[in-house]
C-alpha cells in the first residue's frame, strides 16, 4: 500500500488502483501474492493479470468442509439424466419407422406427415415404448394452424432422426401454434396453454396422489427427512415435494404477508409493486425429487438435499409423480416457415402499417418443443433453424438437454426452465440472435447451464436480441451458470414479478463479452444488470446487483482481456448480496463446478 501513497494523484486517476489480495486457505489457495488489477470505469480497459497463476475458490473449500449448508454453495452433482449417474441410453428397439406402409410418411413430398409420424409414436406407446424412427429428408408438420401437432404422452419412447443437418432429418413446421392464451410458465395446465403447441409436446399427467407429510422441521442441506408413514414409498421412486405458504392471502396479496418468497429472496425488500411474487401463484412451491433409501418406518432419505428450509408451518407434503419417463428426441432438425422480421413483443408491420403478425406469434407461436411433468428424459443433437422459441421445460426434472444448435432467424427464446429443477443444459450454440438465449424462471432450482456459446455479441436496438443469462422472475434459486463464453446476465420479467432471480444463483467461470450494450449507458461494464435498479436499496444503477440475492460471482472475466464489474467494483468480496471471487482472472483451478462435485459425489 506504500506505493500507492507515493503516487501522486495524476497517476492515480490513470491507474486507477493496484491492490494485493492474498488468500492464505488450508485446502488450496488463492496462490497467495500480488494480483493487479485496474478499475474499469472506461469499456475496453485491460483488467486481466495474465502472468497469474491458477486459483481455487475459498468458497469450494468451505463447501468441502460444511456443504450445502447455510449460506454456502448450493450442490449441483445430481443435475441431468439419472441424476447423473447415467448415460443417455441408445435404444435400438422396437423401432417403429414412420414411412413404413402401416404409418405412410414420405419425406419430401410437399405432403402433410403429421398423422403419419403421430401414427407411429402411438404405435410406440401401445406397445410399451420403442424408437420412433425418422430417415432423413423433410417432413411437414402442423402445415396449416388447424393441422395438429405432434405428441408424445407415454413412457419410453425416443423420437430419432438420423442428424440435425441440412441433409438430415428436418421437421418443418408450416403454420404458428394456436393463437391461444399464454400465461405464466407452469400456472396451468399444458393443455390449455398456447405455447404447448410447438413442433413436438412432450406432455404428462400433472395430477399425484398423496404418500406422506413431514413431521419434523427440515433444514437447507437436509436429506434425511421424518414423515408421517414410509408405507407408501419405494427406493428409486419419483416424488414431488409440495410447501403451503402460510401467509399469502391470494385475495389480497401484500409484502408483509408471504413467508416464502420472502425466505427465497432476503436481503431484497419486498413491496406491493411485486404483487406476484408473494400472490396465489406462489402460495405452493413444489419441487421433484427422488426416494433414495428408507431408513425406518418413519424416515426417508432424498436423492438431493433441501435447497432452503422447510418448517413445519409449510405442511411439506409428499405426492407421487404420475408423469412420464424416459423421453427421448435426438438427431433432428426442427424448422418453421418463420420469415423473420423479429421485434421483442411488438407486432410485425408492413409499410403501411398494417400488422401481419401479432406480437403474440412473433414471441411464443414459433414452438420448437414442449416438455411438461416428465422426468429423466433427453434432447440431443437437435438444431432449431428459423423458430421464435425453442426449448420449454416446465414441471419437469433430471432432463438432459445436449449438442444443440440454434440457427436462422432472430427470435424471442432458447432453452426457458420454469418450475423445473435438476436438470441439465450443455453444449448449445446460438448463432441465431435471440432476446433470452436461456431462461431460467418461475422457482426453478438446481438447474446447470454449461458450455454454451454466443456466436454474436451486442444488443440489437430493433429486435431486442442479446447474449443474454435470463432470469425472468418468481425467483428462480439455486442455479449454476458455468463455462459459458460471451453472455452476461441482463434479464426480463415485469415488474410484478420481481426480483429478477431468487437466492444463491452461481456463476462460475465465466467469459463475458467484449460488448456489454445492456439496459443502457449506466450499465457500462456491469456483469448484471436490471432495467429495474429504481427498486433496489439505493434506486440507482450502483444496486443494480439486489436482483440476485446471495448470489455467487466466482472467475468472471471478460474477452479481450477487457474489464468487468460487479457493483461497480473490479475488488473481490464477501456481503450479505453477493459473494465475488476471481473478478477478472480467468484461471480458475475447478473450471467446472458441476464436474467437480459429481466426482466428490463418488
Amino acid at each position: 500500500m506504500q506505493i500507492l501513497k507515493n503516487l501522486n494523484h495524476a497517476m492515480i486517476s490513470k491507474v486507477m488502483i493496484i491492490f494485493i489480495l492474498p488468500y492464505f486457505l488450508s485446502v488450496g489457495c488463492y496462490q497467495a501474492g500480488v494480483e493487479k488489477r485496474i478499475s474499469g470505469e472506461k469499456e475496453g480497459s485491460a483488467c486481466v493479470d495474465k502472468t497469474a497463476k491458477t486459483w481455487t475458490p475459498s468458497v469450494w473449500t468451505d463447501f468441502v468442509r460444511n456443504g450445502p449448508t447455510g449460506t454456502r454453495l448450493p450442490d449441483f452433482s445430481r443435475a441431468g439424466y439419472g441424476m447423473a449417474e447415467k448415460t443417455i441410453p441408445e435404444i435400438k428397439k422396437p423401432l417403429f419407422n414412420v414411412t413404413h406402409v402401416r404409418f405412410g410418411a414420405v419425406p419430401d413430398d410437399g405432403k402433410e406427415d403429421t398423422l403419419a409420424i403421430q401414427a407411429a409414436i402411438d404405435a410406440a406407446a401401445a406397445a410399451g415404448g420403442g424408437v420412433v424412427f425418422l430417415p432423413k429428408g423433410r417432413y411437414d408438420i402442423h402445415q396449416t394452424k388447424t393441422s395438429p401437432y405432434l405428441q408424445i404422452r407415454s413412457d419410453r419412447i425416443v423420437l430419432r432422426g438420423q442428424g440435425s443437418g441440412k441433409t438430415g432429418t428436418i421437421l418443418f413446421m408450416g403454420a404458428p401454434g394456436e393463437d391461444g392464451r399464454v400465461r405464466r410458465l407452469g400456472t396451468v395446465s399444458a393443455e390449455i396453454e398456447a405455447r404447448s403447441h410447438t413442433a413436438v409436446a412432450v406432455i404428462g399427467p400433472e395430477e399425484g396422489n398423496e404418500l406422506a407429510a413431514f413431521t419434523q422441521d427440515v433444514v437447507r442441506g437436509q436429506r434425511d427427512i421424518r414423515v408421517t408413514d414410509t408405507g407408501k414409498f419405494f427406493e428409486g421412486q419419483v416424488v414431488t415435494v409440495v410447501c403451503n405458504d402460510p401467509l399469502i392471502d391470494p385475495a389480497h396479496p401484500a409484502p408483509h404477508k408471504a413467508d416464502i418468497p420472502v425466505q427465497l429472496t432476503t436481503p431484497f425488500a419486498l413491496s406491493s409493486v411485486q404483487n406476484d411474487t408473494f400472490g396465489a401463484s406462489v402460495q405452493k412451491l413444489s419441487w421433484i425429487a427422488g426416494i433414495e433409501k428408507i431408513l425406518d418406518a418413519h424416515t426417508i432419505r432424498l436423492t438431493r438435499p433441501a435447497r432452503f428450509d422447510q418448517p413445519l408451518r409449510y405442511t411439506p407434503e409428499i405426492f407421487s409423480f404420475n408423469g412420464i419417463h424416459e423421453i427421448g428426441i435426438e438427431h433432428l432438425r426442427i424448422e418453421s416457415a418463420w420469415s423473420g422480421g423479429y421485434r421483442h413483443h411488438k407486432p410485425f408491420k408492413d409499410t403501411d402499417g398494417k400488422i401481419i403478425r401479432t406480437a403474440k406469434e412473433q414471441d411464443y407461436l414459433w414452438g420448437g418443443i414442449w416438455i411438461s411433468s416428465a422426468v429423466n428424459g433427453w434432447v440431443q443433437d437437435v438444431t432449431f433453424a428459423d423458430m421464435t422459441q425453442g426449448i420449454i421445460l416446465s414441471q419437469s426434472a433430471q432432463w438432459t438437454l445436449k449438442d444443440l444448435t440454434f440457427t436462422g432467424q432472430e427470435g424471442h427464446a432458447g432453452v426457458t426452465i420454469g418450475w423445473g429443477n435438476d436438470n441439465l443444459v450443455r453444449n448449445v450454440h446460438f448463432h441465431a440472435r435471440l432476446v433470452h438465449p436461456v431462461t431460467l424462471t418461475m422457482t426453478a432450482s438446481g438447474n446447470v447451464i454449461t458450455e454454451c456459446t454466443a456466436h454474436y455479441e451486442g444488443r440489437n436496438s430493433y429486435s431486442g436480441t442479446d447474449t443474454a443469462m435470463d432470469f425472468h422472475g418468481i425467483f428462480p434459486f439455486e442455479n449454476l451458470f458455468e463455462k459459458m463464453k460471451g453472455f452476461y446476465v441482463c434479464p426480463g420479467g415485469d415488474l410484478s414479478v420481481m426480483p429478477h432471480a431468487g437466492v444463491r444463483n452461481v456463476f462460475w467461470n465465466i467469459e463475458a463479452p467484449a460488448k456489454i450494450t445492456g439496459y443502457g449507458d449506466y450499465a457500462k461494464d456491469s456483469f448484471v444488470q436490471t432495467y429495474d435498479f429504481v427498486n433496489t436499496s439505493s434506486k440507482t444503477p450502483a444496486t443494480m446487483h439486489e436482483h440476485y440475492p446471495q448470489a455467487f460471482y466466482i472467475g468472471i472475466h471478460r474477452r479481450g482481456n477487457r474489464c468487468v464489474t460487479l457493483a461497480g467494483s473490479t475488488e473481490d468480496g464477501h456481503t450479505r448480496w453477493m459473494t465475488v471471487e476471481g473478478l477478472n482472472h480467468p484461471d480458475i483451478a475447478i473450471p467446472s463446478l458441476y464436474e467437480r462435485q459429481r466426482k466428490e459425489a463418488q
